[in-house]
This record gives structure tokens, sequence and C-alpha cells, in this order.
């Protein structure tokens, strides 16, 4: 997410090189005095292009000459001093046009729950980069290292504006190394659902269940995805499936709420296999008259997928099948796929994945071939290579 830019003006009058910034919707002055002094503060003029003029024409020059005039002393209300809760909820409060509502809603959470019983009445300015430390240990205690590294993400991000507009010197995070996460490495083992096991779980299954297992089977769509899907993001005829949304949790109770898919990428058309067609009509009997395609028992939707995740381990248990997560049927789906050779470009594009290289690290043991397979790629990559004269044949043929 790109930060927000503070605009800054270079005013050079005479040897003196002034900045003027536009902070909290004022125009403030930074500037050196020959002394080598700094002199910062605020105008108390609006940061208008008129105001600007002003400060150009009549401010600057008085500074330079030295009239008397003394256009930096600030008032109590300007000279403010923040505690981290009060500049939190500034800062949470311009997120929210440059960030997604549940990622906000999230993000004031995590502050609420782990940030702001620790520092939130501390002054900005109070905090040492030790106690940083000591904070981000003590919830390693607890907290895997990515959870605790997203904790110290927002208040790094708070500590950021509050330097960018002059609030503090310097961030104390800066100087605190944070979790090393093992990216590369998968937090757990795929495995996915072999034949004989998906033939239990669909013998075991009825209704929208059958339904959504075959079809998360069948296109590798993530859960959240599939309960905001609606009936007009599906085309029979050309087969095309419109992945547009994913289903997050609404502020107010009982309430569902759509928001944007994971990523650019994971905003995508994907094609329709027949058995995600075949789950699709047979839902189409049950559904086809509302919205959306896949409803709870009260025909209402889902508030978030969770449900679905709990009726899938009943399904499980009842099929004898070793427990593993819903999310499970996404792995299935690529793994399987990509064992027999299908496009590892277009299993990406379904996936929604940013890129082919995310494909590959998570599934590129299921790459297999035969020989026979193996044999052919080499004759064909063979073809493609530059040949050369053999000299010494011709030599031996002389």
């Amino acid at each position: 997410m790109a930060k927000q830019k503070t605009k800054s003006i270079q005013y050079i009058y005479g040897d003196v090189k002034f900045t003027i910034k536009e902070q909290f919707g004022h125009w403030y002055l930074d500037f050196y005095l020959p002394s080598g002094e700094r002199q910062r503060g605020t105008t108390k003029l609006k940061a208008t292009q008129e105001n600007l003029k002003i400060i150009k024409k009549d401010i600057i020059p008085d500074i330079f000459i030295g009239r008397g005039r003394e256009p930096i002393a600030e008032d109590k209300e300007e000279k403010k001093i923040w505690t981290i809760q009060e500049f939190a909820d500034v800062y949470f409060e311009l997120q929210k046009t440059t960030i997604r509502k549940h990622t906000l809603k999230r993000n004031i959470m995590h502050f609420n729950n782990h940030i702001s019983p620790i520092f939130g009445k501390r002054e900005l300015q109070s905090i040492t980069p030790l106690e940083i430390e000591r904070w981000q240990n003590k919830l390693l205690q607890k907290y895997k290292h990515l959870t605790v590294q997203k904790f110290r993400s927002i208040l790094f991000s708070i500590f950021e504006k509050a330097k960018n507009n002059d609030l503090v010197d310097k961030n104390p995070l800066e100087k605190v190394t944070a979790p090393k996460v093992q990216l590369n490495r998968p937090t757990t083992e795929i495995t996915p659902f072999a034949e004989t096991e998906l033939t239990k779980i669909l013998e075991n299954a009825n209704g929208y269940m059958k339904n959504f297992i075959q079809f998360m089977l069948a296109t590798g769509m993530r859960p959240g995805e599939i309960v905001a899907l609606k009936w007009n993001d599906i085309n029979f005829e050309r087969k095309k499936i419109d992945v547009e949304r994913t289903r997050i949790r609404s502020e107010k109770p009982k309430e569902t709420a759509d928001g944007s898919t994971k990523t650019d990428a994971s905003d995508r058309g994907i094609d329709m296999l027949t058995l995600a067609e075949e789950a699709l009509l047979r839902q189409k009997e049950l559904t086809g008259e509302y919205e959306y395609i896949f409803l709870n028992q009260s025909k209402k939707p889902f508030y978030t997928h969770d449900i679905v995740g709990v009726n899938f381990d009943k399904i499980l248990k009842k099929s004898g099948v070793e427990d593993r997560p819903l999310y499970n049927l996404r792995h299935t789906f690529a793994s399987q796929l990509i064992s027999k050779g299908a496009d590892i470009t277009w299993v990406s594009k379904m996936l929604g994945h940013k890129d082919v290289a995310i494909t590959l690290k998570i599934y590129t043991k299921f790459i297999q071939e035969d020989d026979e397979t193996r044999l052919k790629k080499i004759a064909k990559m063979d073809k493609f290579m530059v040949k050369f004269e053999n000299d010494d044949d011709e030599n031996i043929d002389k």
C-alpha cells in the first residue's frame, strides 16, 4: 500500500532554505537559523494557495530581516502531546479510504487487543526500542512469528505516520529486528484427499453440502469465494465462472457482507469443468430462484463459510476419512490436476494465484511423469537444440 504524501514545498529566501509543509490542514515552516538551530512550527494559517502566497510574501521576509514577527509560536492545541491511542485513532481514520473495510476492522482489533493495553496511554516520543523488543518477545511466547509480525507492522505504520508528520523524531521499531518468518516452508503438510476418500465423502454428503464439496473440488475456489458466488456470476453457455468477491464478517450481527477477493489476481474468470457444472445444476434446483448460489438450511446467505467447515468435519467423521480442513479440497483440486500433467499456468489461473511461482512453490512435489512421457519430452526438446557438424566423423570417412 502506497504511503500518503505530505505536501512539502522548498522555498529559498536569501541564503536560508525554508520548507513549507502541509500538516493537519495548516501550513508549517521548517528552517535553520545561521547558528544552526532548527526552527519549526505552525504559521496558524490554513493550507490554502492564498495563504501560501502570504507566507512567501510577508512571513518569510519578516523572519529573514528579523522584524520580530514570531510566525512559528505554537499555541497549546498545536503543541499537543499525542498519546499512542490518540494518534492511532487519527491513523485509522485516515486509513478508511486506503484499505479494505474488513482489513481495517481487523487491524483495529489487533491494536486494541495487543498494542493499546501496553502502550495506549504512553506519549509517542516516550517509547524506546528496548520496550518494543520486550513487548515483541512477550508476544512470541504466545503467538507464532507471523502473527506477531502482523501486530508489529500495525505499530510500525502508526509510528511511520507520526514521524512523517514530525510528531516523533524516529520510529523506535526501526532498531528492533522483526520476528523471522520462513515463508518458503509450508506451515502444514499438504495431504490431498485420495480418490477413494473423495468417493466416501460424496457418498456421505447430501443436499447443498454435496454440491458445495463437488464444486470446490472441481474449481479449486476458496470457501469464502464460493459462499459469495451469485447465479449471475455463472455462464453455463460459455462454461465460465466469474470470481469477483469473497464473504467477510459483517460489522452487524446476522448480516452478510462481501468484500473484494484476496488479491488482484484472485478477481478472475475461471473455466467450468463438467463436475462443477453437474454440482451447479443440482444446486440450481435448490436455490435457483435466489441471488446467492449456496444458502444455509433457512435459505439465507452464509455469514461466513465457518458452518460449511463444521459440516464438512462431520461428513469426514461419518466417512471414516482422516480429519483435514475444508480448504484441503482446494489443494486436492490443484495437486490432482498437476500430478496428471495439467498445464501449471492454467491451474495457477484457476486458483487465482498472483503468479505461477506461487503455484510451483506449493505444488512442485506433485509434478510427476512416467518414463514414456519423459522420453517424448526429451525428443521434443532435441528438435529445438542447435545442430552441429561432426568434423571427426568427416575425417573418418576420408
